[in-house]
C-alpha cells in the first residue's frame, strides 16, 4: 500500500471514529470525551481532511446534536483569526474550530444562533462553510436568518476552493426542507465566479456534483466549448456526457429550420460522433438530419448501439435514402471488417427476408468473432418465417464454444421449447458437458412446460455443478409460489415420476414447498 493510500485509509477510520464517538457521548462517558478530542485533532491535522464530503458533515451535524459538551472540558471561545482546526497533538482541549462546530450543531437553538455571530466564526476552518450551509435550512427561523447572512458574508471574501465547497454542500442539501436558501446564495456567487471554480465543479469525483454543476453552468450561461467537448468526450458518467453534447449542439446547430452545418459545427459534430459513449453518438447523429449531412449518418447504421442505428436509419430515410443497400454492401467486405452492428443493422432495416438475405448471412456463422456469429443467429431467427431450424440451433449450441452464441441460440429455441426434441436437450444437459452449455439446455427445458420445469429442477437439486443445483433450488421455490401449475394437470406418467422425484428430494426442499407440490400433484398435501 502506498503512503497516500495508507493516509486515505487512516482518514476514513478517523472520520468514522469521530462520528461513532459523537454518538456515544449522548451518555455520561467522560473517558470518551478525551478520546473524541484526540480523534478530532488527528482528523483536522491529516492532509486528507479536505476530502470529507457533504454526507460526513450531515452525519456530524446529526450526531453532534445531543452531545454533552461539558464532558469534553472545552469551552474556549472561537477566534476570528484564520484557523485550520488543528492544535498540538497532546492538547486535552478542543480547538476553537471544533468547539464552534459542536456549538453550531447544538440542540439548543439559542446556542446555535450565538455561534453564528460574526465575531465567533472560525474563519478559514474546514468546518465553517459546510455547517453554515446546513444551518441555512435550520428549523428555527432566527438561526436560518443568521446562517444565511453569515454564509453570504463568508462567500463574499472566499476563494475558489471555498466556493466549490459551498456549492457541493448546498446542492447536497437541496432536497431538504428549506434547503433552497443556501442554493440561492451559492447561485448568486457562481454567476460571477472565476473559471477555476467551474473547472473544479465540473471535474469533481462525484458524478452527482458534475451533473448539477453542468446544469447550473447551462442556466448561468457559463459553459465553454472546450470544457463541454472534454465532458462529452471523456466524462465517465453517460448523463453528464450526453448533457454536454446536447448543449454543444444547441449552440452550433440551433433547433429550427434545416440548415447546412458550418465548418465549425461539422468539426464539433465529428468529435461527438467519435465518442465512445453511445448516448453522445445518438445525440450527434440526431442532429445530422437538420444539419443536412446524411452522408455522415450512413456509417452509423452499423453502430454497436441499437439506438444509434435506429436514429441513423431515420436520418437517411428523412433524406429519401434507403439504408438497406448500404447495410447489404457491408457484408461484401472482407470478413475481418464485418461487425455485430453490421449484421444487426441489416436485420433491423427490414431487408432480412427471403432466401437471398439468408444466403448473405449464413457464411458469417463461421466468423471468428462470437459477437458476429450471435448476431447472425439473431438475424436469421427474426426472419418471417425463421431461416434457421431448431435442429440447426441445437447443432450450433453443441459445436460453438462461445457462451454468447449458446445464449442466443437458447433464446431463439425458448419460443418453441415444447417442440424441441427432449432427448437432444438431455444430451446437452448430460454430466461432463461444459457448464455454460448445460445451463442453456436447462433454460430451454424449463420453458417447455410447467411440469417439465418441475421435473428438471427436482433432478438437478443434487447435481455435481453447484451453480446448476443452486439454480434448481431457487426455481423449485419460484415454481411452488407461482400460480402457473394450478392451470394445468400432469399426465399419469408425469405424476408418478414427479412423486418419486419429490420423495427423493424431500430433504432438500422446504417443507411448505413439498406440501404445495404434493397437493398440486395429488390433491392432498399428505405423504
Amino acid at each position: 500500500m502506498t503512503a497516500e493510500a495508507d493516509a486515505d485509509a487512516q482518514t476514513i477510520t478517523r472520520s468514522a471514529a469521530a462520528l461513532l464517538l459523537l454518538n456515544e457521548l449522548h451518555y455520561p462517558l467522560a473517558h470518551r470525551g478525551a478520546e473524541l478530542i484526540r480523534v478530532l485533532h488527528e482528523l483536522a491535522d491529516s492532509a486528507e481532511f479536505r476530502a470529507t464530503g457533504p454526507h460526513w458533515w450531515s452525519a456530524f451535524d446529526e450526531h453532534a446534536r445531543h452531545v454533552r459538551r461539558s464532558l469534553l472540558g472545552a469551552t474556549a471561545p472561537a477566534s476570528t483569526a484564520p484557523s485550520t482546526g488543528s492544535t498540538a497533538p497532546d492538547s486535552q482541549e478542543l480547538s476553537p474550530a471544533w468547539d464552534w462546530a459542536l456549538a453550531v450543531c447544538a440542540a439548543d437553538g439559542r446556542t446555535r444562533q450565538r455561534a453564528l455571530a460574526q465575531e465567533t466564526l472560525p474563519l478559514g476552518a474546514r468546518a465553517l462553510i459546510p455547517l453554515l450551509v446546513l444551518r441555512c435550512s435550520d428549523w428555527a427561523a432566527p438561526v436560518r436568518v443568521a446562517a444565511q447572512a453569515a454564509l453570504t458574508d463568508v462567500l463574499a471574501s472566499s476563494g475558489p476552493a471555498e466556493l466549490v465547497q459551498a456549492a457541493v454542500m448546498a446542492w447536497s442539501c437541496e432536497g431538504r426542507q428549506r434547503g433552497e436558501d443556501a442554493v440561492r446564495i451559492v447561485a448568486a456567487c457562481l454567476a460571477g465566479a472565476a473559471p477555476e471554480v467551474w473547472s473544479g465543479l465540473l471535474t469533481d469525483p462525484d458524478h452527482r456534483v458534475r451533473r448539477r454543476a453542468l446544469s447550473a453552468a447551462v442556466d448561468l450561461d457559463r459553459c465553454e466549448t472546450a470544457q463541454l467537448l472534454a465532458l462529452a468526450g471523456s466524462d465517465p458518467d453517460a448523463v453528464v456526457a450526453r448533457h454536454a453534447a446536447e448543449q454543444l449542439l444547441r449552440s452550433f446547430v440551433p433547433p429550427g429550420p434545416d440548415t447546412p452545418a458550418t465548418a465549425q459545427a461539422e468539426t464539433v459534430l465529428r468529435r461527438l460522433l467519435a465518442s465512445r459513449v453511445s448516448a453522445v453518438r445518438a445525440v450527434a447523429v440526431t442532429v445530422l438530419r437538420r444539419a443536412q449531412r446524411p452522408d455522415l449518418a450512413e456509417p452509423f447504421t452499423a453502430d454497436r448501439s441499437r439506438q444509434v442505428r435506429e436514429i441513423a436509419r431515420w436520418v437517411l430515410r428523412s433524406h429519401g435514402q434507403d439504408p438497406a443497400p448500404a447495410c447489404r454492401a457491408r457484408l461484401a467486405r472482407p470478413t475481418g471488417e464485418i461487425t455485430p452492428g453490421a449484421i444487426a443493422g441489416l436485420a433491423e432495416c427490414g431487408d432480412v427476408t427471403g432466401p437471398q438475405a439468408a444466403d448473405l448471412l449464413r457464411p458469417q456463422l463461421t466468423h471468428r468473432r462470437p459477437g458476429v456469429r450471435a448476431a447472425v443467429l439473431r438475424a436469421l431467427g427474426t426472419m418471417r418465417p425463421p431461416a434457421v431450424t431448431a435442429a440447426e440451433l441445437l447443432a450450433v449450441m453443441d459445436r460453438d464454444p462461445a457462451a454468447r452464441v449458446q445464449r442466443t441460440a437458447a433464446t431463439l429455441l425458448e419460443a418453441a421449447a415444447a417442440t424441441v426434441p427432449r432427448q437432444r436437450l438431455n444430451d446437452l444437459l448430460a454430466p461432463g458437458r461444459p457448464a455454460p452449455l448445460r445451463a442453456q439446455a436447462a433454460r430451454i427445458i424449463r420453458a417447455a412446460g410447467t411440469w417439465d420445469r418441475l421435473e428438471l429442477n427436482l433432478r438437478l437439486l443434487h447435481d455435481a455443478d453447484p451453480a446448476l443445483a443452486a439454480a434448481a433450488h431457487r426455481d423449485v421455490r419460484a415454481w411452488a409460489t407461482s400460480a402457473a401449475a394450478a392451470h394445468s394437470r400432469p399426465t399419469d406418467e408425469q405424476r408418478q415420476s414427479l412423486l418419486g422425484l419429490l420423495h427423493d428430494a424431500a430433504t432438500s426442499v422446504d417443507d411448505e414447498d413439498v406440501r404445495i407440490i404434493r397437493f398440486l400433484l395429488t390433491g392432498t398435501g399428505r405423504p
